[in-house]
């Protein structure tokens, strides 16, 4: 029998013939999404991370998936990775990347972890493992050397050149803020942000100078109002000093990524999403969205469905497009795809300075 052995030519020249044939058909308008960040956008990864309780592989989460299965998801269906994808019109979700470590993942990956932060030793503690920021793009660059071997370094770098890098951080390092009494001893709020954000800005150059180009980085939400802060409260209403953090922090974000612009010129595109006045305009005004209940969780238990996570022996709600909030600190599906959709086509002051149709066509 004869043997066919793949060059590194011929696997360039079937993967522009792949590229040709998915633009003519127009099957997608990018050909890879690459997905960093925490439990708002892993789609699996910590199902493999041994020994780690941070997962959501579980009853009810899942439920409206497709399938109803429990991926480990920290959502009721799609959460923002999977509507992302969907939008700019790749056929699958970028899967995750520790399901299989030695694929070229030509149609993008998600390197995203549940509990995941900025700082390293976000999210993690007793049976509470994760991979923070710079671990995931530690991976990526073992990936990007992978596909400079297989693809060569002049398609690997036109392929990631229109490639989407979806950054979701920046929650757990907040919340951990607040959780932890020996950080806020050693550092004010203002300290904790100004070394969150050099972190982000260190790890976006590094995935520049490994062929990022379009950066999609969402602003911090209400992370005061969702329903795990209000539980906290006697009269259930927002934490007004976790919002002044996460307010905070969005101001220094889109100062950074204008700067990072700037410096980098051609280099460096981005789409930058207001979270958190979207999400406000949501929580403040329901109905208008479609929706019913903006402050209690719609699977948990105890007072507003917030005293314990989605799990099997909660009680969740019949109708989750009525719920702003799936569990404790996570959307729904129905309210994910609100943001994505916004991420999309929205306009200034929402979305700056491109929306992601913008940032494709570039």
């Amino acid at each position: 029998m004869a043997s066919f052995t793949s060059s590194p030519a011929l696997i360039t020249g079937f993967f522009f013939l792949f590229l040709a044939f998915t633009s003519i058909f127009g099957q997608s308008s990018v050909p890879a999404v690459y997905v960093f960040g925490d439990s708002l956008v892993d789609v699996g990864n910590n199902n493999y991370i041994e020994g780690s309780i941070l997962k959501a592989n579980y009853p009810y989460n899942g439920v409206d998936y497709p399938g109803r299965k429990s991926t480990g998801r920290f959502c009721n269906g799609k959460n923002t990775a999977d509507l992302f994808a969907e939008k700019v019109g790749l056929m699958a979700s970028p899967p995750p990347y520790l399901s299989n470590t030695s694929d070229l993942y030509l149609k993008g990956v998600s390197f995203a972890s549940g509990g995941s932060g900025l700082f390293n030793t976000t999210g993690e503690g007793f049976l509470r493992k994760t991979l923070s920021l710079s671990e995931e793009v530690t991976q990526y660059t073992t990936l990007q050397s992978r596909l400079a071997q297989h693809l060569g370094v002049q398609s690997t770098q036109q392929h990631l050149s229109k490639s989407l890098f979806l950054v979701v951080t920046g929650s757990n390092d907040v919340f951990a803020y607040f959780q932890n009494e020996n950080i806020r001893k050693v550092k004010s709020p203002d300290q904790y942000i100004n070394e969150m954000i050099a972190i982000l800005q260190d790890l976006m150059m590094q995935l520049q100078s490994l062929g990022a180009r379009k950066f999609v980085v969402p602003g911090l939400t209400t992370l005061g109002c969702t329903p795990a802060r209000r539980f906290e409260s006697n009269n259930e209403e927002c934490n007004a000093a976790v919002n002044a953090m996460a307010t905070k922090y969005n101001q220094n974000l889109t100062k950074m990524l204008a700067t990072l612009q700037s410096n980098f010129k051609d280099n460096i595109y981005y789409t930058y999403i207001d979270t958190y006045t979207v999400l406000s305009g949501i929580i403040q005004n329901p109905a208008t969205y479609g929706f019913k209940e903006a402050k209690a969780a719609c699977c948990g238990l105890g007072k507003l469905n917030a005293a314990l996570p989605c799990t099997p022996l909660s009680i969740f709600c019949p109708n989750r497009t009525d719920h702003v909030f799936w569990d404790r600190v996570h959307p729904t599906q129905a309210t994910a795809s609100i943001l994505v959709n916004t991420l999309y086509s929205g306009s200034p002051p929402d979305v700056s300075p491109l929306n992601v149709q913008q940032l494709i066509a570039l």
